[in-house]
């Protein structure tokens, strides 16, 4: 069978990950890892003895299929010209900026019959899918998903770089697009949201509360989800599941807990946790969830079916973003100052204006210069 060849446009960390990836397929032809920067080239040639260049148009008939690991603000222009010079693309998330340009990308997508994956990778995380089969139906969950500051994805706001993940999941678990929408935001570093929280309410009743940070002491990746026939808390990060199953007498409120005695009240209290409702640790399979996602686009790209995770899913999930920022923006902190609102809880100086020195502690050490 011939082999796929593939381009990853952007040599940063996630193109990295997904050129390493793809370089160990033996499906795919690797063609090239593309990106304006001369430093980044250097490094993929020395890392990944691959060709290396500054556009991917110049090479645009040596491949058939790519992968867009780029600034998210640039996801649209690139992958517009990718779409209509016939390529398949898995795009990382958020597929663009804005709802409107994920729309003109569906637009041409369906126009040239391209195959597009969009890269919520957590679909593929073996412990979302372990949980979602032991819980019944879900109808409640909280998310966090925090990390530091790592001066990625800076173009964005957390929203769009963190929380996209979990918006992206619980739209799929809850099977629609949420019907109310709350949220609120802080800036820390620079004018975006560095920190959000969101309440959405899905048409079916369901709720989800995400919260993002990407400055946060320690970095987390936790989803509780909680169902008909129990709870499952999930730590996508360590790939670990403990679940709760509610026996059906409790769930069919079949007993009555108040009508003991004093002393089978108490033999519950000591019992109720360790063989009524015992936490169980599941086993998890270790998986590569990108390694995954990969293959599944190209397999989806082989048999013309639709991948896992396809464009309206990125899209959609961009839309909701969008509500959860604009109700952060709109958020009031009871205060005269105009700064003070949306996600700028303090009074911020804009950029756009004169800003004082860089504080000492922040100034790096000059090096003598023998």
């Amino acid at each position: 069978m011939k082999r796929m060849r593939v381009a990853v446009i952007g040599g940063g960390h996630l193109g990295q990950i997904h050129a390493r990836l793809l370089k160990a397929n033996a499906d795919v032809q690797l063609v090239a890892i593309c990106d304006p920067q001369p430093l980044v080239q250097q490094k993929v040639i020395q890392q990944f003895d691959l060709r290396a260049v500054g556009d991917a148009r110049k090479i645009i008939d040596e491949f058939d299929a790519a992968v867009v690991a780029t600034p998210t603000t640039l996801h649209h222009e690139i992958s517009r010209d990718l779409l209509i010079a016939g390529k398949h693309l898995l795009i990382e998330k958020p597929v663009t900026s804005t709802f409107a340009e994920g729309l003109d990308l569906l637009t041409l997508a369906r126009t040239h019959g391209n195959v597009v994956q969009v890269g919520h990778v957590e679909r593929f995380n073996p412990a979302i899918q372990t949980a979602l089969g032991r819980i019944g139906t879900p109808r409640f969950i909280e998310s966090q998903r925090l990390s530091g500051f790592t001066f990625r994805s800076t173009d964005i706001g957390v929203v769009q770089d963190l929380m996209i993940h979990d918006i992206d999941l619980v739209q799929w678990i809850f099977n629609g697009f949420p019907s109310e929408v709350r949220a609120v935001g802080l800036s820390v570093f620079g004018q975006n949201e560095d920190l959000a929280q969101a309440r959405l309410e899905f048409p079916c009743g369901a709720v989800a509360s995400l919260t993002a940070s990407r400055c946060s002491y320690q970095p987390a990746r936790r989803m509780n989800i909680f169902g008909t026939h129990g709870f499952a808390s999930v730590d996508m990060t360590a790939g670990k599941v403990q679940v709760v199953e509610v026996p059906s007498w409790i769930r069919g409120r079949e007993f009555d807990f108040f009508s003991l005695s004093s002393e089978q009240q108490a033999f519950i209290r000591e019992k109720l946790f360790t063989e009524v409702l015992p936490k169980t640790e599941l086993p998890i399979e270790p998986a590569n969830a990108i390694e995954l996602e990969q293959r599944d686009w190209l397999q989806a790209i082989a048999t013309g079916e639709s991948p896992a995770v396809p464009l309206t899913s990125g899209v959609a999930a961009v839309r909701t973003a969008e509500s959860i920022r604009e109700q952060a923006m709109a958020h009031g902190w009871m205060n005269k100052e105009p700064q003070m609102q949306g996600v700028f809880a303090t009074p911020a100086t804009r950029f756009d204006r004169q800003v004082d020195p860089l504080p000492a502690i922040l100034q790096a050490p000059q090096r003598k210069v023998a």
